[in-house]
C-alpha cells in the first residue's frame, strides 16, 4: 500500500519558502526610544593665546601688584612719622630732666641703708624724725634719677623703631621698582609687537623709581608733652608702688 503524505508533513515549495524570508527582512525595525537623551559634543578645544594676549596678561599681573605696595608703605611712612614726633618729645623731655642716672646704684644702697637704721636702731624723736627727712630726699633724687633713666631707655626704642621701619620701607621701595622695571620691559614689548609708540600709564605718584622719602615730621607742642608726662608719672607710680 502506498505512503500517502499529510499536508503538515508535506514539504514546502523552494519558492514558498524564499517568499517567507523576504517578509521576515521586509518587517521595519523597532523604533528608538524617543526620549533617550542626545550625545553630548565634544567640548572645543580652547583657542591658544596670541603672544600680544600673552603680554597683556603679565602686564596686568603686574599692575594688580601695585596698589597693595603703594598701601603698604603709606602705613609705614605714617608710623615712621609718628615715631619720629615721638623721639623729638622724649629727646626733649630727657633735656629737661637732671641726669644722674649713674647715682640710681648709690641712692638704692643709700635708701635701704637709712630704712635698715629706722627699723631697728633707737634713737630720740628729733633724730628719727632727721632720718626720715633724709629718707624722703634720698627716695626723691632715686625717682628722678630713674626718671631720666626710663626716658632715655624710652629713646633708645623709639631709635630702634625708626630704623626697622626705615628698612622696611626701603624693601618696600625696592619691590616697587622691581614691579616698575618689569611693567617698563612689557611696555616696551608691546610696542614693539604692535608698531604703536605710546609710552605706557604711570601710577600715582609719578614714573620712575621711588627713592625715600624723609617722612615730614610733627611738631611736638607742649600739650603734646604734657601728655607724656602724664604717662612716665602714672608709669613711675605704678613701679614705685612695686618697691
Amino acid at each position: 500500500m502506498a505512503n500517502v503524505s499529510t499536508p503538515d508533513t508535506q514539504p514546502q515549495p523552494a519558492a514558498v519558502q524564499a517568499k517567507e524570508e523576504k517578509k521576515v527582512e521586509a518587517q521595519p525595525a523597532p523604533k528608538a526610544d524617543a526620549a533617550a537623551p542626545p550625545k553630548a559634543e565634544a567640548p572645543a578645544s580652547p583657542k591658544p593665546m596670541s603672544k600680544e594676549d600673552e603680554l597683556r596678561k603679565l602686564i596686568d599681573e603686574e599692575k594688580k601688584k601695585i596698589p597693595p605696595l603703594i598701601d603698604s608703605i603709606k602705613r609705614s611712612r605714617r608710623r615712621l612719622s609718628y615715631k619720629l614726633a615721638e623721639k623729638a618729645a622724649m629727646e626733649k623731655l630727657s633735656s629737661m630732666a637732671k641726669d644722674n642716672t649713674r647715682e640710681i646704684g648709690y641712692l638704692r644702697k643709700r635708701k635701704e641703708q637709712l630704712e635698715f637704721r629706722i627699723a631697728t636702731e633707737a634713737f630720740s624723736l628729733q633724730a628719727e624724725k632727721d632720718l626720715i627727712r633724709k629718707k624722703s630726699e634720698i627716695e626723691a633724687q632715686l625717682e628722678e634719677a630713674l626718671k631720666s633713666f626710663r626716658l632715655k631707655r624710652k629713646v633708645e626704642y623709639i631709635n630702634k623703631d625708626i630704623e626697622d621701619l626705615t628698612k622696611e620701607i626701603t624693601g618696600i621701595e625696592a619691590k616697587i621698582n622691581e614691579v616698575d622695571r618689569k611693567l617698563d620691559e612689557l611696555y616696551g614689548n608691546l610696542r614693539k609687537m604692535t608698531g604703536q609708540m605710546r609710552r605706557r600709564p604711570r601710577p600715582e605718584g609719578g614714573a620712575g623709581p621711588r627713592k625715600t622719602q624723609e617722612p615730614k615730621q610733627a611738631e611736638i607742642s607742649l600739650a603734646d608733652i604734657a601728655i607724656i608726662k602724664g604717662k612716665e608719672k602714672k608709669h613711675t607710680e605704678s613701679e614705685s608702688g612695686g618697691d
